[in-house]
């Protein structure tokens, strides 16, 4: 294949803010963040140099002794750093606490590249080799990648969303796929970047469509290869002056390239439109470069020995990737599925999900999104009766996560219709009755009276009025007396002196009105015609 002319630098970046973050170790190579932050750099001199997010070097016992030729450098989701040593083959593991643990031995000689998959394992791109190695979480080397050539001298590892994994190979410019059970992949890989003069892919990245790219330090381009391995065309390979050695991608798919020979460094569009992001000191001689959750950018000053951080414009990045989220939760429905994930944490390394997509695993076309701040959602359209398990995927801008494990298994079935409990019915309120059994009249000088004797069924009030006249009714007398359960009472109702007076003039015909208003229920009433003589 004839080398392909390269595309020109189109635009220019945005003002980006570059201080320097903190002094290192001699010649530092690679970088990486942990979750607070802190930075960690590998240098050639033989250390590995920790600076504090806030800025500066962290204390004792920073810088530390790695082995012999540090090169990569990564962080687990423990903190752990890790370290590949290219003269000593073998990789050194510090923990948080600043603790070096026994080096992992490597099955190739002169690891460069460095890699980790969310399980914990450890990928190395073996220079003098030709080789990758995984090493597990507990720094036993695995066998399928050993025996399997990789391209010739291979710099660079990177892992894609399925598991596949990708070296860069500098000596036969190529790239090489490996599958997640250590095979190579078949035709077209490896895939060769050109012809004619040196090419050098240093460093290899990978979006979550399973595009490649890689930064070539000598051909001053960044190649990309598509999921189906083809070499992508025009715009592609895009023009990056000055040497670019490491490539790092954030979230929206934008790429950045340290380039180590003219003190910049560039982005690249997805459409692959070039532009200088930062240039010129404090920058010297950048060779490897990370992004963290806020999209600044972090890169290693292999001839100043220090790191520099670049604060970009507003909206010219954007954030890391996020990280792959936890298994989700599931409740089971009729015919649909509840399911819950924990958000994922805070962590400098990884930018913030804005959604999560969840599937089952058994029928992918039956989904649900969770948009945040909501954690869950419902999967409907499922079988009664079958077992689901369901996967989660975080989301950011333009990035979707490889799949989380699946949840513990839920079986939708048809939500019995319960049993109403039965209406009870009331008992009725016995009838209110109201008897009067005796009247009795007694008129002296002094006033007039009508006493009665009446029996009501139960505690409630009894109330007694005598009236005379027809239509215009007048109220001689009025009398009530509250009882609480059924009785017989003594009701005295007295016509007082107004009633005397009228008694003066002629006989009274009255109507007593007995009422009792029970306690519950309805009111009950008696009448009785009597009439009291004139008393002369």
């Amino acid at each position: 294949m004839a080398a392909v002319a390269l595309a020109a630098v189109t635009t220019a970046a945005k003002a980006a803010t570059v201080t320097t973050l903190g002094a290192t170790g001699s010649s530092p190579v690679g970088i990486a963040i942990d979750s607070a932050g802190n930075v960690y750099t590998a240098n050639q001199v033989g250390t590995v140099s920790k600076l504090l997010a806030a800025g500066g070097p962290a204390g004792a016992p920073w810088p530390m002794a790695a082995a012999n030729g540090p090169w990569g450098v990564a962080t687990d989701a423990a903190d752990n750093v890790y370290v590949t040593n290219q003269v000593s083959s073998n990789i050194t593991r510090i923990t948080p606490a600043g603790t070096k643990t026994s080096p992992f031995a490597t099955t190739g000689t002169g690891p460069l590249g460095l890699a980790l998959d969310p399980a914990g394992n450890i990928y190395t791109a073996n220079v003098n080799g030709d080789s990758i190695t995984k090493i597990t979480p507990a720094g036993v080397p695995t066998t399928p990648f050993a025996s399997i050539g990789a391209g010739s001298g291979p710099y660079d590892v990177a892992i894609d969303r399925d598991g596949n994994v990708y070296t860069s190979n500098v000596t036969s410019d190529s790239v090489s796929k490996f599958t997640p059970s250590g095979a190579a992949a078949g035709s077209p890989w490896p895939v060769s970047l050109g012809v004619g003069p040196n090419i050098n892919p240093w460093s290899v990245a990978v979006d979550p469509s399973g595009n490649v790219y890689t930064s070539n330090s000598t051909a001053n381009s960044v190649s990309k290869i598509t999921s189906a391995g083809t070499l992508a065309g025009a715009p592609w390979p895009a023009a990056v002056a000055g040497g670019p050695r490491d490539v790092a991608l954030d979230s929206a798919g934008n790429i950045y390239t340290a380039n180590s020979q003219n003190a910049t460094v560039s982005k690249i569009t997805a459409a692959g439109t070039v532009s200088t992001l930062a240039s010129g000191a404090p920058l010297n001689g950048p060779n490897s470069i990370t992004i963290d959750r806020l999209g600044n950018l972090y890169l290693s000053n292999s001839n100043g020995n220090t790191v520099s951080k670049i604060t970009p414009a507003a909206g010219e990045t954007a954030p890391a990737p996020p990280a792959i989220p936890s298994a989700p939760t599931a409740t089971a429905g009729d015919g649909a599925a509840t399911v819950t994930i924990t958000p994922n944490p805070v962590d400098a390394r990884y930018g913030d999900p804005s959604s999560y997509s969840v599937a089952a695993t058994q029928d992918a076309s039956k989904a649900c999104l969770i948009t945040a701040p909501a954690t869950s959602c419902e999967v409907t359209g499922l079988a009664n009766g079958a077992s689901y398990t369901f996967i989660a995927r975080a989301n950011l801008n333009s990035w979707q996560t490889a799949s989380s494990s699946a949840s513990v298994a839920v079986v939708p079935s048809v939500t019995p219709t319960p049993t109403p409990e039965p209406t009870p019915t009331p008992t009725p309120t016995p009838a209110a009755t109201v008897k009067v059994a005796s009247v009795k009249q007694k008129v002296t000088r002094k006033g007039a009276y009508i006493t009665s004797r009446v029996t009501v069924s139960g505690a409630g009030k009894i109330s007694q009025r005598a009236t005379t006249g027809s239509k215009k009714l007048t109220t001689r007398c009025r009398v009530s007396k509250a009882t609480t359960a059924a009785s017989t009472r003594t009701l005295k109702c007295n016509l007082g002196s107004k009633g005397r007076r009228a008694l003066k003039k002629g006989s009274l015909k009255l109507t007593l009105r007995t009422t009792f208003t029970p306690a519950t229920g309805t009111a009950a009433a008696s009448e009785r015609k009597l009439t009291i003589k004139r008393r002369r």
